[in-house]
């Protein structure tokens, strides 16, 4: 009978390559990692790694035994999840992955939420490159991952529910420059730096198309951000005591658009959008603190389109307003002195 223990001490070390790191990584001592190991080793009768003052190696036969042990770990975390599964919403776990832009402001009210209905559920949440998310589903670290879908189409192996599309706009600090011109093309916006997360090249090419032909050459020459920022609360800082602009979605600025601390182009709309979705490994039942996610996670989606649908018709119908007085006031000669 294999050693789950054991197994996993040589993962461990199989992946830092040193026992000393191996050894911190586990939260066990050094001699105690090396016995393990020589005890496996000793079990199996073979030799599964080579040591050598740099490093440490896998041999053949450790390759082998890794592979089958990767195999085993993962269907223990499965085994925990199922028993998991069995208690239910009361003292349950779930483990959430999200990027750090639009969907962790989404996820994290919903936490919130979820937390106040089954307090004693246990909750853990990862906010991590939109990049790495894929990754930690599949090593089964998280339960569901909440990233724009765009970031996972195309993977077979996952599953996405979709939730609303939501527009996003440019964004600057109250005054800006751009506030106070009549009109804002897409070309003005490069005249001042622009802020955002690290983008993939195909939202990169997707914001391109909507941009003149001289601004797509700019972009190609010199890159499209000036500020890369994977915090949306930072980003917002930067933004408030800057020139910078970002293009963000509305419902990430609803609440700094009401208070004044941030101001936004509603005349120019350049077609983009986001859509974020709960992607999980296809075929993977979702478990009662998943399914309690989900429901929520919508629910507040709906919210939050509703929000912004509000906000975006109440300035529209100010910059109408404003279009209507122009005319006017441009129109209007000054009025001539009376004679004396």
């Amino acid at each position: 009978m294999f050693d789950m223990r054991r197994l996993r001490h040589a993962l461990a070390l199989a992946e830092h390559r040193n026992f000393a790191r191996a050894a911190a990584a586990l939260h066990i001592t050094q001699p105690a990692l090396s016995r393990s190991i020589q005890s496996l080793e000793d079990g199996l009768g073979v030799r599964l790694f080579d040591r050598s003052p740099r490093d440490v190696v896998p041999t053949a036969f450790g390759e082998l035994v890794l592979r089958h042990a990767c195999g085993l770990e993962l269907s223990a975390r499965d085994l925990d999840r199922e028993l998991q599964l069995a208690k239910g919403l009361e003292i349950g776990t779930l483990n959430v992955g999200s990027g750090p832009w639009g969907a962790a402001s989404m996820v994290g009210v919903t936490i919130g939420k979820l937390s106040r209905l089954y307090p004693r559920l246990r909750t853990r949440v990862l906010i991590l490159p939109w990049m790495e998310l894929p990754v930690r589903i599949r090593s089964r670290e998280v339960d569901l991952m909440v990233a724009d879908v765009s970031e996972v189409q195309g993977q077979d192996d996952l599953e996405i529910t979709p939730l609303l599309p939501h527009r996003a706009f440019v964004v600057c600090r109250p005054g800006h420059p751009l506030t106070t011109q009549a009109e804002v093309s897409a070309g003005d916006i490069f005249r001042f730096p622009l802020a955002g997360p690290h983008l993939p090249q195909h939202a990169v090419d997707k914001m391109l198309r909507h941009m003149p032909q001289a601004v797509r050459q700019h972009v190609s020459t010199n890159g499209l951000l000036a500020i890369t920022c994977d915090s949306s609360s930072v980003l917002k800082a930067i933004l408030a005591n800057s020139d910078a602009i970002s293009i963000m979605s509305v419902f990430m600025v609803i609440k700094e658009l009401r208070d004044g601390d941030l101001a936004m182009i509603r005349e120019l709309d350049l077609g983009v959008q986001g859509q974020f979705g709960v992607t999980r490994l296809r075929g993977r039942s979702l478990s009662a603190p998943a399914a309690a996610f989900l429901r929520l996670l919508t629910e507040h989606d709906r919210e939050i389109t509703a929000m912004e649908a509000a906000l975006l018709d109440s300035g529209a119908a100010g910059v109408a307003q404003r279009r209507r007085r122009a005319p006017a006031a441009a129109g209007k000669r000054p009025a001539r002195p009376r004679a004396g």
